[in-house]
């Protein structure tokens, strides 16, 4: 068996595939991924653009997350 991983990035490429593949006879298991949600998204995002909380140290971090 070859497994082959498509991740749509739209409902209607996720229908287009799905019609296709059932069109060609060919057996597929959709398998849903969770999604992060917005919180996590944009925390990621700060990362990425190396926007965040910089500190010397942890006594630091957590004073300023009054922890």
């Amino acid at each position: 068996m070859t497994t082959i991983l498509i991740k749509p990035k739209t409902k209607a490429e996720y229908n287009l595939i799905t019609r296709l593949l059932k069109r060609m006879n060919i057996e597929a298991e959709i398998v849903e991924e969770d999604k992060p949600n917005y919180g996590t998204l944009k925390a990621i995002e700060e990362v990425e653009k190396r926007n965040g909380i910089k500190t010397k140290d942890s006594k630091e971090l957590f004073d300023t997350l009054g922890l």
